[in-house]
């Protein structure tokens, strides 16, 4: 989606976007920046939307960068962050530049990396790495391939414990998809990039990022399936967080 899509989206984000920090149940993503925390130490949450992430940061580090597409969710974040005076905001289209004023010791991106375009998406990789610093880190999230896959046939199996027949319950659990082969899945009608766990290693190490650590970020199945049952037994669907350090 482009600035203007975003800004429509601001004012009712927390109906729309998957709150990936606040459905991370196990802590995930905080126990990674404890290990890279430090009060002399900058960190930038790229692609930040509305800050939901910043409470994680701003008392983790000493210097806080915070860059979005969107104006208005830029907005929204500092009002809701008032009163940390540590946060610099910054407008900037990752497709074209990271923004920042400097390299940073640690990058956060989560479920920015979404375009369609591989042109746009190979810049935005290209410019996040180019945000960190020589043997800083980086923690990046994304939409896994494997879990949109993994949840239509969870919806067949559903549909079929409906009693419906093999044709109809996959007929029923079929979703707009177009380049499946690329991982564009269409997500309430955006085309979304989705990742492969081997294809987002194969993407860092190509921009001499060293992958440390690739993890599941589980979220509950409300986000994918309409009105799933209460007994819906685990895994739960899931983004990929993948934690690297630049070469030096």
């Amino acid at each position: 989606m482009d600035e203007q899509a975003w800004d429509r989206v601001a004012e009712h984000f927390d109906e729309a976007i998957l709150d990936v920090p606040g459905t991370d149940r196990r802590g995930l993503i905080a126990a990674v920046l404890d290990r890279l925390a430090g009060t002399e130490r900058t960190v930038a949450d790229i692609g930040c939307g509305v800050g939901r992430a910043l409470h994680l940061l701003t008392p983790r580090f000493g210097r806080v960068y915070a860059t979005d597409l969107s104006r208005e969710c830029l907005a929204i974040a500092e009002k809701e962050h008032a009163g940390s005076g540590q946060v610099q905001y910054i407008h900037a289209d990752l497709t074209r530049t990271h923004g920042l004023p400097e390299q940073v010791d640690v990058a956060v991106c989560i479920n920015t990396l979404l375009h369609a375009s591989l042109e746009k998406r190979e810049a935005m990789w290209q410019n996040l790495c180019d945000a960190v610093k020589p043997g800083g880190h980086l923690l990046v999230v994304v939409p896994s391939l494997e879990s949109a896959l993994y949840a239509s046939h969870r919806l067949v199996r559903l549909n079929r414990r409906s009693g419906h027949s093999p044709r109809d319950a996959q007929r029923k659990a079929r979703r707009a998809m177009s380049d499946l082969d690329l991982g564009i899945v269409v997500v309430d009608g955006v085309p979304t990039k989705h990742h492969l766990k081997e294809e987002l290693h194969d993407v860092l190490r190509a921009r001499s990022m060293q992958v440390l650590e690739t993890r599941k970020l589980e979220y509950p199945w409300q986000f994918v399936l309409q009105d799933p049952p209460s007994d819906m037994e685990p895994p739960d669907p899931w983004n990929w967080m993948v934690v690297a350090e630049k070469k030096t």
